[in-house]
């Protein structure tokens, strides 16, 4: 949380610094915002995925944008549990649809917020690695079965909130460069469980797993977001 807010107090100095330059560029071509509203067309690189962004700048205070991210990640590794081995992956999915208004209250830094189409759902599998030895008796792999675990956001539609810095670039002031954090609020995760062979009780909720899991996992219910967006203006 200390190195959160470091980064918010960063992300405050930098525009004050970008505010400075925006002031005195101005000044010089005596230029304002309003020269700048229009279409604008763009991509993102964020710690939710790559994607393109579609903005409108209205005047000087507000900006709105849409757009769609989206990062697919996958692991493999070997999970030890109870004296077994499995073949585990651990499958990463998150991005979504956004819609997101801007309000600026200096020249750079601006406050951002609205809602984003969640497509937050990581899912682990894993399957029996070697059989299982139970006093005389061996039990082959594909009888000891495989697993699924899936988590999902409570909240299909999340809200988010953010501050952020923004700057004009090139000789007309074409292309806007945005640095933004944020945080969406997902609720707390459902788990949901698949098992079959002798693993199939784990997903039985006589024997509340998916509870238990839960339960676990119910403090992790803000995705944190970083975002580095490039736009071009088309009109």
């Amino acid at each position: 949380m200390r190195n959160w807010w470091f980064s918010i107090g960063l992300l405050f100095f930098i525009g004050i610094f970008f505010d400075a330059q925006a002031g005195e560029i101005s000044e010089n071509d005596g230029s304002g915002l309003a020269d700048y509203s229009g279409f604008y067309v763009g991509g993102q690189a964020t710690t939710n995925g790559l994607g393109f962004n579609l903005k409108y700048i209205f005047n000087k205070r507000l900006t709105l944008k849409a757009g769609v991210e989206s990062m697919r990640l996958s692991h493999s590794f070997l999970l030890e549990e109870d004296d077994m081995s499995y073949d585990a992956k651990v499958n990463y999915k998150t991005g979504g649809m956004f819609l997101l208004a801007d309000f600026f209250y200096t020249r750079a830094l601006y406050l951002s917020g609205g809602v984003m189409m969640n497509d937050f759902q990581p899912y682990m599998t894993g399957r029996a690695a070697e059989s299982l030895e139970y006093g005389d008796i061996n039990i082959p792999a594909s009888k000891v079965g495989d697993f699924r675990i899936t988590i999902e956001p409570e909240l299909k539609y999340s809200p988010y909130g953010g501050l952020g810095i923004r700057t004009f670039m090139g000789k007309n002031k074409m292309v806007t460069w945005n640095f933004e954090t944020g945080i969406y609020y997902m609720g707390p995760p459902n788990i949901s469980i698949e098992a079959t062979g002798l693993l199939s009780p784990t997903a039985d909720p006589a024997h509340g797993q998916k509870e238990i899991l839960e339960k676990q996992f119910s403090a992790y219910n803000l995705y944190p977001v970083v975002k580095l967006a490039l736009s071009l203006r088309i009109f």
